[in-house]
This record gives C-alpha cells, structure tokens and sequence, in this order.
C-alpha cells in the first residue's frame, strides 16, 4: 500500500498546457515547452535520463506539435533542439520552472509527488500518474 500511496493522479485540463492534480482538481499550467517535457515523463514512469532525450525525438515531436503555437515544423525542430542540447540548459530551466509551478500551486510537500526530478539512478521522473476520464 505505501507505494500505491506515493502515486499521484493528474489528469489534462480543458486547456492546452493545463493539467488538474489531485482530488481538489488544482490547476497547473504549462508553457509549450514545460508541457511536453512533463507529458513525456509521464508516459515513462521508469524515467528517463537527460543525456538520452534524443532516444525519444519522434515522442518529443508529436507531443511539442500539439503543444506549440508554432504551426512552422522548423521553428518547433528549433524549440526542440534547444530543449535537447548537450549543454542541457535549457531542459534544466524547464525541469526547474515546473517545480516551481507546482509548488506554487501545491505547496512544496504535496509538489513533490508531481514534478520531475532526478532520482539515484540518474534517470529523471515523476511518480504522478496521468488518469483519463
């Protein structure tokens, strides 16, 4: 029971970008780029380590594509390649403002079963489980 306890349920909003965590429904929005990077974590709950996010462009693509306002294919490759750089700056800077935006809506304890993080074994995770209706 103690891990089905650590489990969290989010589920998407009516928005794009908009995701509604726990029993209270609070919302958490998400710029384009914080969006597809949280979705894809939770389609991994085994994680995913920073330097591998290349293995996962096609995933990384189709989800951007739904979450961009770009409709030009080429500044979404941009937006990606950036997100995917070697010098991971920009993936850092995501990571840490959806921490941020679910702290602010959550508090800092609640927050921590919903943002991604980097666990012991290097790979990056969220223990937040996506539900549909």
């Amino acid at each position: 029971m103690g891990a089905l306890k650590q489990i969290r349920q989010v589920a998407f909003g009516s928005i794009r970008g908009e995701f509604l965590i726990g029993e209270n429904a609070s919302a958490v929005h998400l710029n384009p780029a914080e969006s597809t990077l949280f979705r894809l974590f939770l389609a991994h709950p085994e994680g995913i380590a920073s330097e591998n996010l290349l293995w996962h462009w096609k995933e990384l693509f189709s989800l951007y594509a739904h979450e961009s306002v770009f409709d030009d294919s080429r500044r979404q490759e941009d937006a990606l390649e950036s997100l995917c750089s070697e010098s991971k700056i920009v993936f850092y800077a995501n990571i840490s403002r959806i921490k941020r935006k679910f702290v602010k809506a959550l508090g800092a304890r609640q927050a921590a079963g919903y943002y991604i993080k980097r666990y012991a074994d290097g790979r990056y995770r969220t223990r937040a489980l996506l539900v549909t209706p």
